[in-house]
């Protein structure tokens, strides 16, 4: 059984499809994609959204929301029990039965649909505070990290030497002690091999492959904030799938983030571990 990481874009595909008809495979959602089934609050959009998962309602895995996620203490970070929706919010069968009613709706099921709209409402994912600031300062992070050589080097898809492993992987650990300072979550002496399970962290690791793609594309300049918004929703899907056997979606750029950023945690254990 595997479980992969749902990007919204994904959801009405016919990939997602198969990948629910073969064996006990598990669609996995995190808060932005169930956001996208209902925040237009109306009975067609719901069951557009849920044409193919809807078919699979067993199969579904409903993340908690972005921000108890975020703080959870990094020593139990990665434990998938935590990060799973349990209870009846967590199991979409009776919104599929709902939504799915060829019978026009009765009070009891007009007031379940209008309980999740509102639930929805209440939830509404947002990105973490401060990473858009970070993002915006590109320019400055690449002129502080990388010589000529070695933007050449990233630009040209070629093999990073140990200082610029030791530059990225030390620029994420600055973002995350903010980040984590920011949270209210204690970071100080904090393991490395402990570190390296907290969402914040690889988050933060996130932005600094963001930060490789825009030096790959050339530094263009950043003049499209709401493109960056975007971005960090696509980051924040990339984290998720670390977290389970990997992320679907039909995005280039989140999917090169997410393999990077899998290859990236690995490497930081690996260091540590040989320290």
């Amino acid at each position: 059984m595997y479980a992969y990481v749902i990007d919204s874009n994904m959801l009405q595909s016919e990939d997602l499809r198969r990948l629910l008809a073969e064996g006990d495979n598990l669609a996995v959602l995190p808060d932005f994609a169930w956001y996208e089934l209902h925040k237009q609050e109306s009975i067609e959009g719901l069951r557009l959204g849920l044409s193919v998962i809807g078919d699979y309602p067993e199969r579904v895995v409903l993340l908690r929301s972005g921000g108890e996620i975020a703080v959870l203490e990094p020593v139990v970070a990665d434990e998938l029990e935590r990060l799973i929706l349990d209870g009846p919010l967590g199991d979409i069968g009776e919104t599929v039965r709902v939504a799915r009613s060829s019978e026009p709706l009765d009070v009891a099921a007009t007031a379940e649909l209008h309980r999740l709209w509102a639930w929805a409402r209440a939830w509404r994912p947002s990105l973490i505070e401060g990473a858009s600031d970070i993002a915006i300062s590109f320019p400055e992070m690449e002129e502080q990290m990388f010589n000529r050589n070695e933007i050449r080097i990233i630009r040209t898809n070629g093999r990073y030497t140990p200082d610029m492993l030791g530059s990225i992987f030390g620029a994420a650990e600055q973002i995350w002690e903010n980040l984590a300072t920011g949270y209210g979550i204690k970071w100080q002496g904090l393991d490395q091999s402990v570190v390296s399970r907290a969402y914040l962290f690889r988050f933060a690791l996130g932005i600094v492959i963001n930060l490789l793609w825009w030096i790959r594309g050339g530094s263009q300049a950043i003049v499209r904030l709401d493109r960056m918004s975007n971005d960090l929703i696509d980051l924040s899907f990339a984290v998720y799938g670390t977290y389970f056997d990997g992320f679907i979606t039909r995005d280039d750029k989140a999917r090169w983030v997410h393999a990077n950023l899998v290859r990236a945690i690995s490497s930081y254990r690996d260091l540590h571990e040989e320290d």
